[in-house]
């Protein structure tokens, strides 16, 4: 697979937050730099937007596991 081929994937993985392709794609673009393939602007350009992207999922979930524990210590408050 290619950097590109890899960096796109792992960017589709991303806004799918389907985190086991996620792995596999970051797995095939290390292997890509590791061969010697070297990036262009387009590919470290999407690298940086996903990183941004990967971060804003952390965050995302975060808060959404933050909003599950409240409703639970409420549903357990309620018992």
């Amino acid at each position: 697979m290619t950097l590109k081929e890899a960096t796109d994937r792992a960017g589709a993985a991303i806004e799918a937050r389907n985190l086991e392709a996620l792995a596999l794609a970051l797995k095939a673009r290390r292997e890509a730099l590791e061969s010697g393939e070297r990036p262009t602007i387009d590919v470290l350009e999407a690298g940086e937007r996903a990183i941004r992207a990967l971060k804003l999922l952390a965050q995302c979930t975060a808060f959404e596991s933050a909003r599950v524990g409240q409703i639970k210590r409420y549903v357990d408050f309620r018992r």
